[in-house]
């Protein structure tokens, strides 16, 4: 009987599963920030009507979806930007993003607003005297053309918690962050961080 050939296993390369090749190639949000930025640089000057259509037909705001770690994704219910489940017969709202020039860079300054791009998410005191988050009426391409601090609209961001989580910031009240709460259908808020409410936020950009 003749001894067995021994042949060398072969072994190529590993095979990702799909996740994990995504996982690989998706951009941590500060190097998403820093392609906004370079792709939308400050506008210096007074924009000409003609000028200002061009802009906004040539260079629409990034997209970007967002949900919590309790994968609660942002959707709009009567006005109000809410955090809730995603379901089969759901459609969550994707956000405008665009950045703020005026203020210091380093902290990846941002405004926020709804798709159709005619609302912005906004921070005011309410009654009580604690920082709010509102949807003011305020057109994101206005915002970011016109160069000015606007503290109330802009949040810092930064990636925060994990690779792929990001935490935002508001300029006008820097102890506070856009929030969930723990339970579902809630209204997206402001909070402090060390309390139950979520402030790291998943994203991808659309």
């Amino acid at each position: 009987m003749e001894p067995q050939k021994y042949e060398p296993r072969k072994v190529g390369p590993q095979k990702c599963e799909p996740d994990e090749v995504e996982a690989k190639r998706k951009k941590t949000w500060d190097q998403e920030m820093a392609d906004l930025f370079t792709s939308f640089g400050p506008i210096s000057g007074p924009l000409h009507p003609s000028s200002t259509e061009d802009i906004h037909m040539k260079r629409e705001p990034w997209l970007f979806r967002f949900w919590d770690i309790n994968q609660n994704f942002f959707f709009l219910q009567n006005n109000v930007l809410i955090a809730a489940p995603q379901t089969s017969n759901s459609s969550d709202e994707l956000m405008v993003v665009l950045p703020n020039h005026s203020l210091d860079q380093k902290k990846q300054p941002i405004f926020i607003g709804l798709r159709d791009k005619s609302y912005t998410l906004f921070c005011a005191k309410s009654g009580g005297g604690q920082p709010r988050l509102k949807l003011e009426e305020r057109d994101i391409h206005q915002l970011y053309e016109k160069n000015e601090e606007f503290k109330s609209f802009t949040f810092y961001s930064k990636t925060d918690g994990s690779k792929a989580t990001c935490s935002l910031q508001s300029a006008e009240f820097p102890d506070w962050f856009i929030s969930t709460s723990p339970e579902p259908n809630k209204p997206v808020g402001l909070s402090k961080r060390g309390g139950s409410a979520n402030t790291l936020f998943y994203f991808e950009i659309k």
